[in-house]
């Protein structure tokens, strides 16, 4: 297959996004130091690249397809002493620079100039963006790159400026991506690890025609390139083995990267390859561990009847009788593998070679099986992307024609099922990490051709439908509430692939003008299985293979105006085709199917950076207006359950007739300088969202729970930003306001029957009113290589989401209440550093230690709520319900029987009663909705060591 997408790059190049993240472009001007009257045919060259250009008369000069990172520039002209400066390239961005040359009666030694690398202000770039340089990004506190995109202004838990998740696209070296199948629940496609970013850039308004399929907001990720002069590499070890067992989480995390050039393959020639390896003991860690409802959690009601289980001695072993400082069953590892080989082939030539492999799986906590001893869900999520990428670039005197094209094959596959007990009894694991993948039980019966399944009517081999009355301390009080035998149920899994071209060519000119233009096309392949009753011999799986396919083109003109006016006027259109025949009336079989057809936008988009006469340079506005849009999320054609295992009640009809979600953004923008190292910026926006996918509005024609495109809403809000760098510590602060209305919360949402068919607007569920994000680097973490100590901090404070309670019942005069939101969460991460040197036999090597603390001050953050009753506790009402489930007129069981427990014997007798089995049940009920999960993170304490050469 390889070998056919290496031909398509080089015979076909069509189609594809915005001009190649993985390059810049340097616009710069050499002037007289002491007239500032331009110089003419002065020779610009890139040290390590072979890219070198003449200056205008106006001593003009413009490089394009630069790789992006630090490089030395040196400008030669004879009569002028030869100058070299070091410029930070950015990824898909023109760097502005002048150059000062000093003239010379004679020729000397050339000089070493500085200039800023990194601009607090940046008077051309019209999106609202923020900017986190590689080595930023290994200094912080983090597991995972989502939770550096975590820390920029307008991004909370994945929502960016209030949208939903899977409102977003990301980008890797250019390359658009996304899940397109399950973005909406599973949310981005691909993980990097940390140690593998140059760059990472977070645009939340102002996008480009370059930039589509997102309502509300881009990722771009640079990767690493290995250094042209020699390798380099890094080694880091973290775990949390020496922590006391309250505390202890069982985290080992090794990260590896290595580059450096491949001389064998010519000058120029690099690779880069990283890894990363984690181990858990608790996968998705919660700051109660497991614990029980305390009367403190509860209503008044409940608080007493806890209150008087916890009193009565022949009752207090009923409540909480299982407890850990962590969640059981949720062991997991992850390994990210990350290679790119770059090749010159000749003069403005680049050829880039990128593998990306991920590997995530864990157990999945279920409340109903924490007393089964042998089997538990998991889920197992695994991805492969290889990207083939031709720059080139051609000069003239006064412009650069810049081309980049590439080819793209990707697969996702995800399962979801009942584990083997090999996984954990006999796989080997060093450190909570294992190399082979998880076992789930009939994985090869479920993937097998499903003529066969069908034919064969049999269960999954493996799976035995749940219950027991044994084996939890409430014996057969528990029965139907704890699973003690047999297995989950759910047996799921998605295969997502595609083959797909892209292409982008832009002239650019020495006066700053750039026209560009580019197209992508997707050619996908989805398989989606379910099987809801997996031990049920007879059961029908739900499966669907089909093939969407998405094209789109763009065409962008850039100018610069007077006063150094840059204006951007772009148009995309957009198209894809879900691939899949469907019939218009699902409830009746002889219906006829229907062939879906193309799906068209048209997106127009305005942009504009105006810095303000008079200042030098210091202020600088910009204003954006674009229509947005994106296709929806592939699962929406499909039937599909909705949440796990517990809910199979509720389930969603697919529609593979869904069009575009669209929507449309205004934004004003300004920046100010306000001294030399420091800046603040302010953005207002407002964004106007329709046609998005609900399944909660009934429509005519179209059935209650189907898929359709009936949701809209608004958002509107303030960003505010503020930046400071010192030679040995760096400071960003941000803080935004929003606010987000909409018709309902979205299409996995159960706001209940009453909204079915009615358009009531109220917060949106992700309508996060007030968040401030804060990163603090001083010392060595600043890049103060003069210092051995190194401090990171990171901070988030965040109001709760709005609690959207659950209606049952709603008449035409009532109206929902939705004042009630969740609590402020506050959660700060520090991380010290100390560096002890160079290493003995090794003069190149230096090491350093490391102590991390992951929620600092320790706070209990509560992330969700009971929809019902707005606490983290059920009514009492629900778990009386429970309990009379048990008849009053029920035989007594004696101590002979199977099903006899001692703990549900309250007075000793020998019998268990009605109302003793009650009162059990009661308990067993309530500890069924233990509150373990409605918590976010507890501290953790790291300790790690880190080598580098």
């Amino acid at each position: 297959m390889w070998l056919v997408l290496i031909a398509l790059a080089l015979v076909a190049g069509a189609a594809a996004p915005a001009w190649s993240q993985t390059t810049g472009q340097v616009l710069g001007k050499a002037v007289t130091a002491e007239t500032r009257e331009p110089v003419a045919a002065a020779e610009v060259i890139m040290a390590g690249l072979d890219l070198r250009a003449l200056t205008t008369e106006r001593g003009d000069f413009i490089l394009a397809g630069i790789p992006v990172g630090e490089h030395r520039l040196r400008v030669e002209r004879i009569g002028y002493r030869a100058t070299v400066v070091t410029i930070r390239v950015r990824g898909g961005r023109t760097t502005q620079v002048i150059i000062e040359l000093e003239t010379l009666p004679v020729e000397l030694e050339g000089v070493a100039a500085e200039v800023e690398r990194e601009g607090l202000i940046e008077p051309d770039v019209i999106v609202s963006h923020q900017v986190v340089l590689g080595q930023e990004i290994r200094e912080l506190p983090v597991d995972n790159i989502e939770e550096v995109v975590e820390l920029t202004t307008g991004v909370t838990d994945g929502h960016f400026r209030g949208g939903r998740v899977g409102q977003e696209n990301y980008r890797i070296d250019g390359l658009e991506l996304k899940n397109q199948l399950e973005s909406a629940r599973q949310g981005p496609a691909f993980e990097l690890s940390p140690s593998s970013l140059e760059e990472l850039e977070v645009m939340t308004g102002g996008f480009g025609a370059d930039n589509g399929a997102a309502l509300s907001g881009i990722v771009s990720y640079v990767t690493r390139r290995g250094s042209t002069e020699r390798w380099e590499g890094r080694g880091s070890f973290s775990t949390d083995v020496w922590t006391p067992d309250d505390i202890y989480l069982g985290f080992t995390g090794l990260s590896l990267s290595a580059g450096g050039p491949l001389g064998f393959l010519g000058e120029g020639s690099t690779l880069f390859a990283d890894i990363l390896a984690q181990g858990k003991i608790d996968a998705e860690p919660r700051a109660r561990g497991l614990t029980c409802l305390g009367p403190e959690d509860a209503d008044s009601a409940l608080a007493l009847a806890i209150t008087s289980l916890q009193n009565n001695s022949d009752t207090a072993d009923l409540v909480c009788p299982y407890t850990s400082p962590r969640l059981p069953y949720q062991r997991g590892d992850k390994l990210i593998a990350f290679a790119r080989l770059d090749r010159p082939l000749w003069t403005g030539t680049n050829l880039t070679l990128s593998l990306l492999y991920n590997r995530r799986q864990f157990e999945q906590y279920t409340s109903e099986f924490k007393y089964n001893p042998d089997h538990q869900l998991g889920q197992r999520n695994k991805g492969l992307l290889g990207t083939l990428t031709f720059d080139w670039a051609r000069y003239s005197q006064s412009s650069v024609f810049h081309l980049v094209g590439r080819v793209a094959a990707m697969r996702l596959d995800r399962y979801l099922g009942a584990l083997d007990p090999w996984t954990f009894n006999e796989r080997g694991r060093v450190a909570g990490f294992g190399l082979s993948d998880f076992r789930f039980l009939g994985e090869d019966f479920v993937r097998s051709p499903i003529d066969g399944q069908l034919e064969s009517s049999a269960a999954v081999p493996g799976y035995l439908e749940p219950g027991g009355v044994t084996g939890s301390p409430f014996g057969p009080a528990a029965e139907g509430i704890f699973f003690t035998e047999g297995t989950p149920e759910i047996a799921n899994w998605s295969r997502s692939e595609f083959i797909g071209g892209d292409v982008v060519a832009e002239q650019l000119w020495t006066g700053g003008h750039a026209i560009r233009g580019g197209g992508t096309a997707r050619f996908y392949e989805i398989e989606n299985y379910e099987r809801v009753r997996s031990y049920l011999p007879g059961s029908s799986p739900n499966f669907t293979r089909f093939y969407p396919a998405t094209v789109n083109g763009w065409v962008e003109l850039y100018l610069l105006a007077a006063h150094d006016v840059t204006v951007r006027l772009g148009l995309r259109v957009e198209a894809f085709r879900s691939g899949l025949d469907f019939q218009q009336n699902r409830a009746d079989f002889l219906a006829p199917a229907i062939d879906s057809e193309w799906k068209t936008v048209l997106m127009p988009r305005i942009g504009m950076a105006v810095p303000l006469p008079t200042t030098n340079g210091r202020t600088m506005f910009r204003l954006n207006y674009g229509i947005v849009s994106q296709p929806p999320d592939f699962t929406f054609f499909l039937d599909s359950t909705i949440g796990d295992s517990l809910r199979t009640d509720i389930r969603r009809q697919g529609n593979p007739n869904l069009a575009f979600e669209r929507g449309a953004s205004w934004e004003l923008g300004m920046t100010q300088l306000l001294a030399q190292r420091f800046a603040i910026d302010a953005t207002i926006f407002y964004k106007e969202l329709n046609n998005l996918v609900t399944s909660s509005l009934s429509f005519r024609g179209f059935e209650e729970n189907q898929f359709t495109g009936g949701d809209f809403g608004t958002i509107r809000g303030l960003e505010l930003n503020a930046e400071a760098r010192w030679p040995a510590w760096r400071a960003r602060l941000g803080y935004s306001l929003q606010e987000a209305q909409g018709v309902t919360s979205g299409a996995f949402e159960d706001p209940g029957a009453g909204l079915t068919e009615r358009r009531i607007e109220f917060p949106l569920a992700f309508d996060r009113r007030h968040a401030i994000d804060m990163t603090l680097l001083v010392g060595r973490a600043a890049q103060a290589l003069d210092r051995k100590w190194g401090l990171t901090l990171i901070g988030s404070i965040r109001s709760g989401f709005p609690l959207n309670r659950t209606f049952e019942e709603l008449s035409i005069f009532e109206f929902p209440e939705v004042e009630e939101r969740l609590p402020w969460t506050h959660v700060f991460n520090v991380r010290v550093s100390r560096y002890l040197g160079r290493l003995l036999g090794c003069s190149k090597c230096g090491w350093r230690v490391m102590a991390e603390v992951r929620n600092l001050f320790g706070e209990d953050n509560v992330i969700a709520l009971r929809r019902d009753t707005g606490t983290i506790a059920p009514s009492v009402e629900e778990l009386a319900a429970i309990a009379a489930e048990v008849p009053d007129d029920m035989l007594p069981i004696p101590q002979e029987s199977p099903g006899y427990s001692a703990l549900t014997d309250l007075n000793s007798d020998g019998f268990i009663t009605a109302q003793e089995m009650q009162t059990a049940r009661f308990a067993a009920a309530l500890d069924r909705n233990d509150p373990s999960l409605f918590f976010d993170e507890p501290r953790q304490i790291r300790l790690g060591l880190e080598i580098s050469f």
